[in-house]
């Protein structure tokens, strides 16, 4: 089994794999004592931290589960988005977890990796051919 083959059929699992590794790294950089905190607007500043405590779980849901529909039906994702969405997955997690820059940068790549994957999964269905139905085709 290829690589491109890999990416192109598997991408729900790589997904899986990823965030397991993700977690883990997590937990031995950090030891899981992670602060997080409320949303407290002062005057006209504005904490986008609260924004990614809800909108990366929703995010990461619905990628799995995506992924999962896609592999199901057996539909291969296009190499190149795949990628994109893996290296953009890893992205989130430098920038969030190790380099602790600002939350408006990893809300950006995290909307950034959710428009990656709408493409990806949009491609999918609109060209994907079950691994079934080329079996049907070729007798």
């Amino acid at each position: 089994m290829t690589i491109d083959r890999i990416v192109q059929k598997r991408m729900f699992v790589l997904f899986l794999i990823s965030q397991i590794l993700i977690i883990l790294m997590k937990i031995m950089i950090f030891g899981s004592n992670e602060i997080t905190s409320y949303n407290r607007t002062i005057g006209w500043s504005f904490d986008f931290k609260y924004w990614i405590i809800i909108t990366k779980p929703f995010l990461w849901i619905t990628v799995f589960l995506g992924y999962g529909v896609l592999s199901l039906l057996r539909y291969s994702t296009n190499k190149i988005l795949s990628i994109i969405h893996l290296i953009s997955i890893f992205l989130i997690f430098i920038v969030e977890a190790i380099l602790s820059l600002s939350s408006g940068i990893v809300l950006t790549l995290l909307f950034f990796s959710a428009l990656v994957f709408l493409m990806n999964f949009g491609w999918a269905i609109k060209n994907g051919i079950s691994k079934s139905a080329e079996l049907r085709n070729t007798k």
